[in-house]
């Protein structure tokens, strides 16, 4: 599936990106003779002897897809990365399997058996800056405190992350393409109104994976359960009345991510809920559309608001203009999330907020806190765009009990809480020229189906 061009291309391009963050940290008075990355450690719940589920140290699965804790990759500018691979010898657990990818025709590997087998066979890396979850292991390779997660460096890092290499764009591709099989097999089974307890398991049969091969719960939700941002409970009942479902639910392809959202609505939904999916679909399809190469974020997410202040009004949910809406904040409670994020090795991807390869932070504006992306995109960046519409009583209530309560119509939002809310999803790159929708060609929605 992964050709070796196309890794080895992208370990060269990681070189450079490495070299780079090495002189960036130098010139901040932080020098390094390399860089250790760290694939993480097993830890164990606090007073147990089970251990935590683990999760791979992102900047380490960007270098080298193998699954389980303590693998290190070593970089020396000028040589390539050298993988010390920890293979333990042992009867209570099954070994971490290898992957079908060509990464050992591309780096230095090395076989070893134990954590510190790896740091013995490492060598002298005390002049390395550490990347990575665990200062007792910097520690045991001789790396000081102060170059545990440097700054700068670790900044640089996180800032190249945003722009994907072919590679991991092709990874984030089949990680779609693998979600799709899992969407539409809920899709078919939703119709029949099954339980969220049977369409979960039917996402995961279909998919090919466990819970644990998920890049995040899955969100199965009918009617107003969908008003819960991130429900995970699984009610093994059939829907009562099962008017409206929403599923999010993604996919891992050697750590990269996919995550798509879509909305429908069945025969009993009430017509003005089926109208505002119609819209917010359509709205989706324009912002995905408005996606490019030098465009901030944030004028995405304003976008979005815009939109759904016309919904609010054109539909009769809120009684004044969409500017009046806009303007009052009367948006806010129906879309309280951002508009979404930057995608790759993590769902919800580093760097959103960056402010330049060398660190610090563009704040989201005080109204719209929850945005995680707000820096400008580039070609290479991949995000998502979710818009959504949500009949939230506790969000709502402080605009049905203050002095503003005569601009919505309750009786109609009071027979629209059972529906629980709307989002529409897909994962879009930025191109040079424009964008290219990753999932929306595999998985179509509410006005495609």
């Amino acid at each position: 599936m992964i050709s070796k061009t196309l890794f080895a291309d992208h370990l060269e391009h990681l070189l450079g990106e490495c070299a780079g963050a090495l002189e960036l940290s130098a010139q901040h008075k932080a020098p390094f003779g390399g860089i250790v990355f760290h694939a993480g450690s097993a830890v164990a719940y606090h007073a147990d002897d089970q251990d935590v589920s683990f999760h791979t140290v992102p900047h380490f699965a960007r270098l080298a897809p193998v699954p389980g804790p303590d693998h290190l990759v070593v970089m020396r500018p000028g040589h390539r990365f050298t993988l010390y691979r920890v293979v333990p010898r042992d009867y209570w657990y099954e070994p971490p399997a290898d992957v079908d990818h060509p990464y050992a025709a591309c780096m230095d590997v090395v076989p070893v058996e134990s954590a510190e087998q790896a740091c013995e066979a490492a060598g002298d890396v005390a002049d390395c800056g550490y990347v990575g979850s665990s200062p007792t292991l910097a520690a045991r390779l001789g790396i000081g405190a102060g170059a545990v997660q440097p700054a700068v460096l670790v900044a640089a890092l996180d800032w190249s992350r945003g722009q994907k290499t072919p590679y991991e764009v092709e990874c984030i591709r089949e990680a779609a393409r693998i979600a799709a099989r899992g969407h539409a097999a809920v899709r078919r089974l939703m119709a029949q109104g099954e339980s969220e307890r049977a369409l979960h398991a039917a996402y995961l049969e279909a998919a090919g994976m466990t819970e644990l091969e998920s890049p995040y719960g899955n969100i199965i939700a009918w009617d107003d359960r969908s008003a819960i941002l991130h429900y995970q409970s699984k009610r093994t009942t059939p829907p009562r009345p099962g008017a409206a479902f929403l599923i999010d639910a993604g996919a891992m392809c050697f750590g990269y991510a996919s995550d798509v959202t879509r909305t429908y609505a069945r025969n009993g939904v009430h017509p003005v809920f089926r109208a505002a999916l119609d819209r917010v679909e359509a709205m989706q399809r324009e912002l995905v559309a408005a996606v490019a190469a030098g465009k901030p974020y944030l004028e995405l997410h304003v976008q979005a608001h815009r939109g759904t202040a016309r919904i609010l009004s054109e539909l009769g949910i809120v009684k004044v203009d969409a500017d009046t809406a806009l303007a009052k904040g009367h948006t806010r409670p129906f879309l309280p999330h951002g508009l979404g994020h930057h995608l790759g090795l993590q769902v919800h991807d580093i760097g959103g907020r960056q402010a330049t390869r060398a660190g610090g932070t563009l704040p989201p504006p005080a109204e719209y806190p929850y945005l995680r992306t707000t820096r400008a995109l580039a070609p290479g960046h991949v995000v998502t765009i979710e818009p959504g519409l949500y009949f939230i009583p506790m969000l709502l209530a402080p605009l049905r009990d203050g002095p503003d309560a005569r601009d919505l119509d309750w009786r109609l939002i009071d027979a629209l809480l059972p529906m629980g809310g709307i989002r529409v999803e897909d994962d879009v790159l930025v191109t040079p020229t424009g964008r290219e929708d990753l999932t929306r060609p595999l998985i179509p929605g509410h006005l495609e189906g």
